[in-house]
């Protein structure tokens, strides 16, 4: 006799696939076609991306690595997973930025337009090539909103000239009336826009801002900073624009509110045994526990709001570039050169050393 199961309705199916991570739904999408169609739309797509499960995406020895900052926070190092990556190619690779799950990776040979979770990329060519050397070249990656579009900002330094690439088109365009400025690091993403620290000879950097949608630039005021010899580093801390400014022993984060205002948000002293100009550069996460994930120097560690400790994490020293990205199921759109990479080996922190092709 034929047993009938219920059917559940496909608003229900749409609920319960939302609360899988990204490897589960991928093998959800070989169950039938009609939950492939809806993994793959759009409106799922955005859905699960709004879950913000938020990882670290880090380099470390020609390793790279992804980690779960929800497990990291729970002090649980059992999440944490080892790469081998194969589209690093050149010693001079280095990570830019993140957007919806996106990553930004320039090489000497092209850029990288990757899903760390998915493992799709997406290869781009042309911007500045020879005789513009790699390192002469600034960038900066993010999301256009009103026309969802991913953009690559490139700035040459050694002319100032301009070109963007948009990731929905496949081209590259000049962009005129860049101001001259000394920019020694890439751009920071923030809602539509890319920032950078002009590096001013003699005197304190200022802040360029460069519009995604109207693809124009301007400068944010900055904070009204103590007195004293000083670094400074851009960031992000409660979704809003952050700076660190960092002294000798300690380091002060304004946060920008709305127009232009800026509030002292947090002053934090660094470790005794810090070396040099050590010091306290990027924030990732900021828990609802008020546990904040931040860097410090080549560092990873957690500083918690409630009591004022800081902790490092164990083996995250040594880290050449971190990054922190959303699990998101968002694919690298485009003409470009798309593919997915099928030879990887994810080897577990389980403590029997196997490893898991997938």
């Amino acid at each position: 006799m034929d047993v009938q199961f219920p059917t559940l309705l496909p608003e229900i199916i749409f609920h319960i696939l939302l609360l899988l991570p990204v490897h589960s739904l991928f093998r959800c999408k070989s169950v039938c076609k009609d939950w492939y169609k809806l993994i793959t739309n759009e409106t799922f797509v955005k859905a699960h991306l709004a879950k913000k499960n938020k990882c670290l995406f880090y380099k470390k020895k020609d390793v790279l690595h992804t980690f779960s900052v929800n497990e990291l926070l729970l002090h649980n190092p059992m999440s944490k997973t080892s790469i081998n990556y194969p589209l690093i190619v050149d010693d001079f690779a280095r990570l830019v930025g993140s957007a919806n799950g996106l990553l930004c990776i320039v090489q000497l040979q092209g850029i990288s337009i990757y899903n760390p979770t998915t493992r799709i990329c997406n290869r781009v060519y042309g911007g500045f090539v020879s005789p513009v050397r790699h390192y002469e070249v600034c960038y900066g990656f993010g999301y256009e909103s009103h026309t969802d579009d991913y953009k690559v900002v490139a700035v040459c330094k050694t002319n100032n000239k301009v070109k963007v690439y948009s990731l929905k088109t496949g081209i590259w365009k000049k962009v005129t009336d860049f101001p001259d400025a000394n920019l020694l690091q890439d751009g920071l993403f923030l809602d539509g826009f890319i920032y950078w620290l002009d590096f001013l000879p003699n005197n304190l950097p200022n802040i360029v801002s460069f519009d995604l949608l109207k693809e124009t630039y301007n400068q944010v005021t900055q904070p009204p900073y103590h007195e004293g010899e000083k670094m400074l580093d851009l960031g992000v801390l409660e979704d809003r624009l952050c700076i660190f400014c960092s002294y000798a022993s300690f380091t002060n984060i304004w946060v920008l509110d709305g127009n232009d205002s800026w509030r002292n948000s947090l002053f934090i002293m660094y470790p005794q045994d810090h070396a040099g100009w050590d010091r306290f550069c990027q924030t990732y996460c900021i828990s609802n526990d008020g546990k904040i994930l931040l860097r410090f120097a080549y560092r990873i560690c957690i500083y918690d709001l409630n009591n004022s400790s800081l902790t490092f994490v164990n083996d995250f020293d040594d880290c050449q570039w971190v990054c922190s990205f959303d699990e998101s199921l968002v694919s690298p759109i485009g003409p470009g050169l798309r593919y997915r990479l099928r030879s990887w080996k994810v080897k577990s922190r389980m403590g029997d050393g196997r490893s898991i092709a997938i």
